[in-house]
């Protein structure tokens, strides 16, 4: 499309920000707040890990938006909150704000008419009478009346007062869009609660894209900086590899292909630095090649020579490891368990032939285990680590990737 306004966007950025357990939990205690949380993330986790979050569950869970300990959200339903202000000009107010803690330069951007299409509305700021009564009024739940607004609208309210004399009320420079549950058969991702039990909870299902019905065909990731953009191309790609998050629950391989990852400080920079006027939205930056994608990569012609190299290599010195081990512990047993030889390196070359060809298997949010023949499965956890350890740093050297160990008891 012809980018002919730097005010207006056809995209939406849900930001996230630093979990706050005194505004996120008010009145909770810390075991009330982290059976609400569940058990994906620490009720004080950074904003980053939200979003990491975010992705590998494949949706965004919604929430009461509490204020001063009280929901912003009416109607009695959590709300999935969206701001529709231009790229630039949410990285300057993030920038701003971050101080306070309210606001992040972490974030999702997905398509205001696909937003639209899953249920989602604009914020209603302000009513047209101040006399507003309440079927339901606590901290945690607050339903106006429907002779004020229908119910089913409430959720869209937001309090709206610029001429208040003490303290003006005005947030209407975040151009807001909210959604709430629509189909709960539809709008659901799976995640693990407190307990450590896998179900379903209410969610907006992003990652599903298109798939069953659902609405959405692109998505943007935010991030401040090049490192972290890097982070989640890994995990990005690695998702796009499995088709599948750590759950198996389906993700839309066509839509983490179209992915892009913003870099705000890029961002930034474009704009006040170079005087790029059409990088304050994304439709600019799709102009000036700033939106980075998730890395696809042919294998190399020898792919198979160099893999088979390699692993005759990490067998030999899996031997050594092992006549070692036994030399200095004889038999003695630690119990059982696995030794993973795990690469994180998704975007690499190598690795993804691996992948293609049956030598590895994931990604496991972003983890993938090499199976390097005589080297796996379930034994003697210590004897397993010490010598899968030495198969790793072989194959780091021969396959020119990063190779670690990850253990587990079984």
């Amino acid at each position: 499309m012809e980018l002919k306004r730097h005010d207006h966007t056809d995209w939406l950025i849900h930001f996230v920000r630093n979990r706050n357990p005194t505004q996120d939990f008010p009145g909770q205690s810390e075991l009330e707040s982290e059976h609400h949380i569940g058990g994906e993330l620490e009720r004080d986790a950074e904003a980053f890990e939200v979003l990491k979050a975010i992705i590998r569950l494949g949706g965004i869970k919604p929430g009461y938006s509490f204020r001063k300990r009280r929901t912003t959200i009416y109607g009695g339903k959590p709300a999935v909150c969206a701001t529709e202000m231009p790229l630039h000009a949410f990285a300057t107010y993030a920038r701003e704000r971050a101080s306070a803690g309210n606001v992040s330069a972490y974030g999702i951007a997905f398509l205001k008419s696909e937003f639209f299409a899953a249920g989602g509305r604009p914020a209603i700021y302000g009513l047209s009478t101040e006399n507003v009564k309440y079927s339901h009024k606590t901290d945690t739940r607050r339903i106006m009346d429907e002779t004020v607004l229908p119910k089913r609208e409430q959720y869209r309210y937001v309090a709206y007062n610029p001429k208040q004399a003490t303290r003006p009320i005005d947030w209407s420079h975040e151009r807001e869009w909210r959604w709430v549950s629509q189909d709960p058969d539809l709008d659901e991702v799976w995640m693990k609660d407190y307990d450590g039990a896998l179900g379903p909870v209410p969610a907006l299902p992003i990652f599903k894209g298109s798939l069953e019905g659902r609405s959405f065909t692109k998505v943007c990731i935010l991030v401040w900086s090049n490192e972290e953009a890097e982070y989640i191309r890994k995990l990005l790609t690695g998702i796009y590899l499995s088709g599948h998050n750590n759950y198996d629950t389906p993700f839309d391989t066509a839509l983490i292909r179209r992915a892009r990852i913003i870099v705000l400080d890029d961002v930034v920079n474009a704009v006040e630095k170079d005087r790029a006027i059409n990088a304050q939205t994304i439709e600019g930056l799709e102009q000036a090649k700033l939106l980075q994608p998730i890395t696809i990569a042919a294998a190399p012609p020898n792919a198979s020579t160099i893999v088979a190299q390699a692993f005759s290599a990490a067998q030999k010195a899996a031997k050594t490891a092992d006549e070692k081990y036994t030399a200095n512990y004889g038999e003695y047993f630690s119990g059982y368990g696995y030794a993973h030889i795990t690469t994180t390196d998704t975007t690499d070359p190598i690795v993804q032939y691996l992948l293609s060809v049956g030598q590895a298997s994931g990604p496991f949010d972003g983890e993938v285990r090499i199976n390097v023949p005589g080297t796996t499965g379930s034994r003697d956890l210590d004897r397993a680590e010490a010598v899968n350890t030495a198969v790793a740093d072989v194959l780091a050297e021969k396959l020119g990737i990063g190779v670690y160990i990850v253990t587990r008891e079984d």
